[in-house]
């Protein structure tokens, strides 16, 4: 699949510096104006969008799906602009983006069982931000990513992350699985998106918008086997800044119930996707 016009080192190294010196609604409207092109020009991507909006939201035209794609574009433009910004930012002045927050008591609960946490996101709002967001309690927070194809790409989102005492842990090495085990052993926050499947050995077919679709295994399998609590949790934005999103604590004790945290974590998923269509950054099909 082509790279996204919007995800190259390019637009990363210099959209990161520019927005340090250009007042944000200008950075907004360059960039916004940069995903219209790209809407445009780069059709593969713009009809994954549509189609994905049309299994979420089959109620809708034509024009409104084109509608909310084009949104999704200029949306996503918008978090590029906070992420280059945010590089720039200490960890509070970052926070205080957080402008509102739903489900603090969740966090709580899931912290006061001892036993580390699995928060599980998707591409949804600001997930580089939910990061620096759940460090701010103090929490010492890894990423679980698949490494980027661009190296380039991959560096640098590492390097933001480390700013921000946020550390990345990749699949793919035969080390990740204990780095993970031992993070949350020590307590820690481990992040995952699950939206995106990548093929792999361990996986679950569970219906997504009324389709099946594959879900990776791993985080569940983790859970029991560590009883560590699953969150599922975003980060999206709100008027001029973001909503914080946390959701009730999953517990998985044997292996007949990761099916059942997965469709109760599905279930979730369409709910936020539904709420905020054009926040969902995910720009292959589901």
């Amino acid at each position: 699949m082509p790279k996204h016009f919007l995800n190259i080192p390019l637009v990363y190294n210099y959209g990161i510096k520019w927005t340090r010196y250009i007042p944000r609604y200008l950075s907004y409207l360059i960039a916004q104006s940069i995903a219209g092109l790209s809407y445009f020009f780069y059709r593969i991507a713009a009809k994954n969008v549509k189609q994905n909006l049309r299994k979420a939201l089959p109620h809708l035209s034509e024009k409104e799906i084109s509608g909310l794609a084009l949104r999704a574009f200029r949306n996503y433009s918008k978090y590029l602009v906070d992420y280059g910004r945010f590089t720039h930012l200490d960890k509070n002045a970052v926070i205080e983006k957080i402008i509102s927050f739903d489900g603090e008591e969740n966090l709580h609960a899931a912290l006061r069982m001892n036993k580390g946490v699995i928060l599980l996101t998707a591409h949804l709002g600001n997930w580089e931000l939910g990061g620096i967001f759940f460090g701010s309690y103090g929490l010492k927070m890894n990423v679980v990513t698949i490494t980027d194809a661009d190296m380039e790409i991959d560096y640098m989102r590492r390097r933001y992350r480390e700013k921000h005492d946020v550390k990345t842990i990749g699949l793919g090495s035969p080390f990740s699985t204990i780095e993970i085990l031992k993070a949350l052993e020590n307590g820690e926050v481990v992040a995952m998106l699950i939206d995106r499947y990548h093929e792999g050995p361990d996986n679950m077919t569970v219906d997504f918008f009324s389709r099946p679709a594959k879900f990776p295994q791993g985080p569940f399998i983790l859970s029991r086997l560590s009883g560590a609590p699953l969150i599922v949790a975003f980060v999206v934005r709100e008027g001029d800044g973001y909503k914080g999103i946390i959701e009730k604590p999953l517990l998985i004790a044997d292996e007949k119930q990761e099916y059942e945290a997965l469709k109760r974590t599905v279930r979730i998923l369409e709910k936020y996707i539904i709420m905020y269509p054009d926040q969902w950054y995910n720009f292959r099909p589901i």
